[in-house]
């Protein structure tokens, strides 16, 4: 299993799980009307490209990421679907912009996968205009939940998650503290449970099944711990009565 808790057939898949999510994202830059404003992380830019056609042409939508691979897609995607787009291949820190530039900063599911989140939310604040809106989409990976009897595996598998497999595991409860640090404004804190009903959409959206294996691989459960958690999983989704849930958080304010 690679390094990176995600790829781009994860990326497209969770965009149909978490649709009505992104939309509600969109609308904090709902009222800006010219300028530039970022995604960052933007993946394969399915977010820039519906960022783009909500806002028009007068607003350009910039969809910042480290992985080539993933721009090169946004790119192909963006030239049939929008002209009011930009991709720039770069890390989270430093982001390439001058100071007080940006129009507005959308980001999801990037915080989690940084080593010093501190030094890209100051570099955040120093490239937003003032008054300009920033929204970050979260996971809280400490909140999935398994509903099996295997209570104790499911948390050590929680736990692998939360503290080794995910750089930032808690990242998501660490937003508001981010955000307080720098003094940004109005910061509003939003949770939003996600549920799953069958095992091959747990595998899916959550990648469930690499976990446990990893996990077992690596000596953070037993063998015998991952076959009989991953055989009550396959039980409960035989028997119709499969759920796994897991929350997302939306923290948002303006500079």
């Amino acid at each position: 299993m690679a390094d990176k808790h995600y790829d781009i057939t994860y990326l497209q898949n969770t965009v149909r799980l978490l649709k009505s999510l992104k939309d509600h994202s969109y609308t904090f830059f709902q009222d800006i009307d010219s300028g530039s404003i970022v995604d960052l992380g933007c993946g394969a830019g399915n977010d820039v490209i519906e960022l783009s056609k909500m806002l028009g042409e007068q607003v350009k939508v910039i969809g910042v990421d480290h992985d080539p691979v993933m721009l090169e897609q946004g790119r192909a995607q963006s030239q049939a679907a929008a002209t009011n787009t930009e991709f720039i291949l770069s890390e989270a820190f430093p982001l390439p912009f001058q100071n007080g530039a940006i129009a507005g900063l959308r980001s999801e599911r990037l915080i989690q996968h940084l080593h010093n989140p501190e030094k890209v939310f100051a570099d955040i604040h120093r490239i937003l205009a003032d008054g300009a809106p920033l929204a970050i989409i979260e996971t809280d990976w400490h909140s999935l939940s398994f509903y099996t009897e295997f209570v104790d595996t499911g948390k050590k598998i929680n736990a692998y998650l939360t503290d080794v497999k995910v750089k930032n595991g808690f990242a998501a409860r660490k937003l508001t503290t981010y955000l307080q640090t720098l003094n940004f404004r109005n910061i509003q804190f939003e949770i939003h449970p996600f549920v799953v009903n069958s095992l091959e959409e747990a595998n899916e959206y959550f990648w469930i099944d690499r976990i446990v294996k990893e996990a077992a691989e690596l000596g953070y459960i037993t063998e015998a711990e991952r076959n009989d958690f991953y055989h009550a999983m396959q039980s409960s989704n035989d028997r119709s009565y499969f759920s796994c849930s897991i929350n997302l958080v939306v923290a948002s304010c303006i500079k």
